[in-house]
């Protein structure tokens, strides 16, 4: 996904690039949005309702979590801390790519929080951390809100045939396995020395033992524990080069 990258390469050209990224993504994410649109037809909360859950929240896990808690008649305060704790990991990407947003206007990077995705943040951090820079700044925006509104659009459309499918779907595909498959796929090509893989490895580890946590927890401590891990990584590689 990344390349070299030019300051004067056309901006048409960076939006097909986005494009074609963030679309083999949706397709990446097909049995997931198939499932989670699924699972929220089951729930009884109104279709429309559904559906608008989608653009409202745009984060799978913490969508299907309001969708079905609404069914299960809980309060809105409730569904929207769920919603809250579950996207924390959003601050951590928020960190990482404001350097690079550093030329854009307040509503410019307000509206990129918005469409800050898993696979977003991932496409963005890959291109714009890779060799080239991403580009100067109007370049980094073609890409990012192409990518991000690419994102969109397809993660709704998949919802939304899952939402008409309904229980068409066998019960014995385990569906709740495309996301974090897709989203490690995507991962892969930010692991580019040891801390990063050490960081990598402890923080999947711990999320994965964490993983009956309620509300997402599990999500944040493996964040926490990889951070640490890295960190320490790092420590000791840099007393190794001094």
């Amino acid at each position: 996904m990344s390349r070299d990258l030019s300051a004067r390469e056309p901006l048409r050209s960076v939006r097909l690039s986005a494009a074609r990224d963030a679309g083999l993504v949706v397709l990446g994410y097909i049995p997931f949005g198939l499932a989670a649109g699924a699972a929220m037809a089951s729930t009884g909360v109104d279709p429309v309702l559904a559906f608008l859950s989608s653009p409202l929240i745009f984060a799978g896990a913490a969508q299907l979590a309001a969708v079905q808690l609404l069914g299960m008649g809980t309060g809105i305060a409730l569904v929207v801390a769920t919603v809250a704790i579950i996207n924390a990991r959003h601050l951590l990407y928020s960190a990482a790519l404001a350097p690079h947003l550093a030329e854009w206007t307040p509503l410019q990077r307000f509206a990129a929080a918005y469409l800050l995705a898993d696979p977003v943040y991932a496409l963005a951090a890959a291109r714009f951390d890779g060799e080239g820079g991403g580009g100067d700044a109007d370049r980094k925006r073609a890409y990012y809100f192409t990518a991000g509104l690419t994102c969109l659009v397809g993660w709704t459309a998949l919802v939304t045939i899952g939402l008409a499918v309904g229980g068409l779907i066998p019960v014995w595909v385990p569906l709740e396995l495309a996301i974090p498959l897709t989203f490690l796929l995507l991962a892969l090509p930010l692991i580019r020395d040891m801390p990063g893989l050490v960081a990598a490895t402890v923080g999947g580890v711990a999320a994965l033992a964490a993983h009956d946590l309620p509300f997402g927890v599990g999500i944040l401590v493996g964040a926490a524990a990889g951070i640490a891990a890295g960190v320490v990584a790092m420590n000791v590689k840099d007393r190794r080069d001094a």
